[in-house]
């Protein structure tokens, strides 16, 4: 585990200006890189955010042209991608309405409209939950409108794209096989969705649902290869929208029965020391566990490393806290080697109904990845030798 850079405290400081709306103190950025910052700022998808209070600085205002036309085009990109994102949605879920096919709006496409001004979440893409039975009618539909199918029936969701910035995720279930528990909680999910009103095919969340399943999902991410300080921010932006309105109660219990309570209460905590008040780091009391957890947040960036998907994988063979053995290893190796038959159940189903099929699946698997993805590969054995401690 690295240690908390300056560049990080700027990045959190910002973060918290931003989300309060109030101004920075020039003392505190005095040794700012905001070269540096940018490159950060961008790993976490919080470039924007950042941008907007660091604009209003004397540093900002005293820097190089360059550099200062790389932060505003930045932030003007993220406000620009979600109009056209926000745009591009109404329309698609205009189509959905029209053919009758129930749909839910998820995640960033809702939060981003609890951060104080727009374009300060910035947006990747666009998740939708819908009825699996269209599931045809809604390629149909995005072929219409020029979009490139890049998934489809591969799992629990399908993926389309189009020129220059769009992108759909469309998801038949919430979760799938691989996270057993999380498939299970939310396998009849609609049945606890409120209409929307003004509608006739749209549903949502209750405030209690939406919130835990954010933190579900960002969990799951969190205990694989690892999760950003964006999702800090959109903790402390949901519990400061919801929390006045949501049963608490209701909401730890749902929280422990899928076995996260523990890290939302953490991170929740720890968001809110960081973003409530205005502070530097430095001044903000965080316990030893709240400073490891943040480092972790820190390293991971906005989707996670490889370096922490092997690490947690590998603990989860082990079972203990003891260093990494050999043995662990090479469990590890013949799982990514040679997966089992449920991990093909979503992403090769053709393979997980006609088991015989297995070894060729294997030479074949290895084959494709050896090569279509040979510098990810490489990123994987390099953080396998590497790993000894969590």
């Amino acid at each position: 585990m690295s240690t908390m850079t300056k560049t990080g405290e700027h990045l959190l400081y910002l973060m918290a200006c931003a989300l309060q709306g109030v101004s920075a103190r020039e003392e505190v950025l005095a040794d700012a890189d905001l070269k540096q910052l940018l490159i950060m700022a961008r790993k976490h998808s919080v470039a924007s955010m950042v941008c907007m209070a660091l604009e209003k600085t004397a540093i900002f205002a005293n820097a190089d042209e360059a550099t200062k036309k790389q932060w505003i085009d930045a932030k003007n990109k993220a406000i620009r991608k979600n109009m056209l994102l926000d745009a591009e949605r109404k329309t698609i879920l205009h189509e959905l309405e029209t053919q009758g096919i129930w749909y839910m709006p998820l995640k960033g496409s809702i939060l981003k409209d609890w951060y104080p001004k727009p374009g300060m979440r910035e947006m990747a893409d666009n998740d939708i939950l819908f009825d699996p039975s269209g599931r045809e009618q809604v390629r149909e539909i995005f072929q219409n409108r020029g979009y490139k199918t890049v998934s489809f029936r591969k799992g629990n969701h399908d993926v389309y794209e189009k020129a220059p910035i769009y992108n759909f995720e469309m998801h038949v279930s919430l979760f799938h096989g691989t996270y057993k528990e999380l498939t299970e909680q939310y396998k009849n999910v609609k049945e606890r969705l409120l209409p929307v009103d003004g509608t006739a095919y749209q549903f949502a969340f209750t405030p209690e649902d939406f919130y835990v399943f954010v933190l579900a999902h960002a969990h799951k991410h969190y205990s694989h290869s690892g999760t950003g300080v964006r999702t800090l921010a959109d903790i402390y932006v949901m519990d400061r929208h919801l929390g006045g309105i949501m049963d608490r109660d209701e909401v730890e219990q749902k929280l422990t029965q899928l076995g996260i309570a523990e890290y939302e209460q953490h991170s929740r905590v720890l968001a809110e020391k960081l973003f409530s008040a205005v502070r530097p780091l430095a001044e903000t009391e965080l316990t030893e566990d709240e400073k490891e957890m943040l480092l972790y947040y820190c390293d991971a960036t906005t989707y996670g490393t490889v370096g922490n998907s092997v690490n947690n994988r590998l603990h989860e063979l082990q079972e203990d806290s003891e260093d990494i053995t050999r043995w662990t290893k090479l469990k590890y190796c013949c799982v990514r080697l040679f997966p089992g038959r449920e991990f093909c159940k979503y992403a090769y189903p053709f393979v997980y109904k006609h088991p015989w099929t297995m070894p060729f699946f294997w030479v074949w698997r290895i084959v494709d990845k050896g090569i279509t993805h040979r510098r990810k590969v490489k990123q994987e054995l390099k953080a396998l030798k590497a790993v000894s401690k969590r």
